[in-house]
């Protein structure tokens, strides 16, 4: 009557080669389907950073310039992935370039110095895009953003595929 509460057979106890090798592949299938949205979501991520890291070096240095009631200049590297901050001739902070081998940084000028009204001495716009322009959002998968620093000092993040209006976002 409770024989079948007895010993579990052999099969119960655990999987075969074959059932653990059938896992596997499926696993390795799923992680293939989704490869290249994890790439993008990376790039996404390094370009977002980048992008944050220079509009909060910008608006270091124009609070310094207001701070110290001098001229404060930030300047991009030659590769235009990190940047620093001097005062004079003496460097007051500076961010290392990204490791990232797919962001594409341009600007309109490599240096931007900041007076003590807080006044910038020219205008400049900093694009963080993957690779090459025509990757950004609008045509492609990636999106690009923008830090643009007017002669006032307004220091703005944007994001230059956004074009509605009213959208605090868009440039």
């Amino acid at each position: 009557m409770l024989h079948f509460l007895a010993m579990p057979s052999r099969r119960a106890q655990g999987f075969t080669l074959l059932e653990l090798l059938v896992g596997i592949g499926i696993i390795a299938f799923l992680l293939l389907m989704v490869m290249p949205s994890i790439q993008v979501a990376l790039l996404d991520t390094k370009i977002r950073a980048s992008a944050q890291a220079y509009y909060d070096g910008a608006q270091q240095a124009r609070a310094e310039a207001l701070r110290r009631n001098a001229d404060v200049t930030i300047t991009l590297d030659e590769a235009k992935q990190g940047w620093s901050i001097a005062v004079g001739n003496d460097t007051i902070a500076v961010k290392a370039p990204e490791s990232a081998a797919m962001l594409t940084v341009t600007a309109l000028a490599n240096a931007v110095t900041f007076n003590g009204l807080g006044n910038a001495s020219a205008a400049n716009a900093v694009k963080f895009m993957p690779g090459a322009a025509s990757q950004c959002l609008a045509s492609g998968p990636q999106r690009c953003l923008l830090v643009q620093v007017s002669q006032g000092g307004q220091v703005r993040l944007c994001d230059p595929s956004i074009t509605t209006d009213g959208d605090n976002r868009k440039c």
